[in-house]
């Protein structure tokens, strides 16, 4: 299986915020990825073991690369970072339209993403990706359950007062929530591998994109 994930690194909660003017923070530089996105790098490292192919970690940052590397170390195959000092402050549509313009040529089976990001707790930019590449998409599952990826699989994702069962054909997108599983605790080999790993960096230039 091809699978793409979406990641984004946050500010560490343990970060010292100070209050710099009435629209901005001076916060600490110590980020770490976005907790549901680990989620969704162990679901797709989990369907790599089982069936084959590769895993991708993809996020859109000028700056760093700390949920890259995460990825990485945790198992990810290949990490790409999307930089352009336009897209400085893009709001979550602009992200997720980035996002789209980089995966729409790319063949992939299925894109996993975090419920939210820890930062903003938005929950746009997933389903926005997925609706913009016109695919079929189940927010905050619990359950993935994928016997043939040829074949419909089956998420499950909890509703009021219960859980709620959906088959889906890939390619999906999917985001994640706490009780899908547990993410693995990256080997220390496997950390200092990520530190010297090469990231593939994309303008938005390469993407067919104008910077205005």
């Amino acid at each position: 299986m091809d699978i793409f994930v979406l990641v984004k690194q946050v500010p560490d909660p343990e970060a010292i915020v100070k209050v710099k003017s009435d629209t901005e923070l001076d916060i600490e530089n110590k980020y770490f990825t976005s907790f549901f996105d680990e989620i969704g790098v162990e679901a797709g490292l989990k369907l790599k073991e089982k069936f084959g192919g590769k895993v991708t970690v993809l996020t859109v940052d000028n700056r760093r690369v700390d949920a890259l590397r995460r990825g990485i170390s945790m198992g990810a195959d290949e990490a790409v970072q999307i930089v352009d000092p336009a897209l400085e402050g893009s709001d979550q549509f602009t992200i997720a339209r980035v996002l789209t313009a980089y995966l729409k040529d790319k063949p992939f089976d299925l894109i996993l993403a975090g419920r939210q990001a820890m930062d903003d707790d938005a929950g746009i930019v997933g389903p926005a990706v997925a609706e913009l590449l016109g695919i079929p998409h189940v927010n905050a599952v619990v359950g993935l359950d994928v016997e043939d990826p040829k074949k419909e699989v089956k998420v499950t994702r909890e509703v009021e007062n219960g859980k709620e069962v959906l088959s889906c054909a890939l390619p999906a997108l999917f985001t994640c929530q706490k009780g899908l599983n547990a993410p693995r605790i990256p080997q220390v080999l496997n950390v200092l591998k990520a530190m010297k790993a090469q990231i593939k960096k994309v303008g938005v230039a390469g993407l067919g994109l104008s910077p205005r």
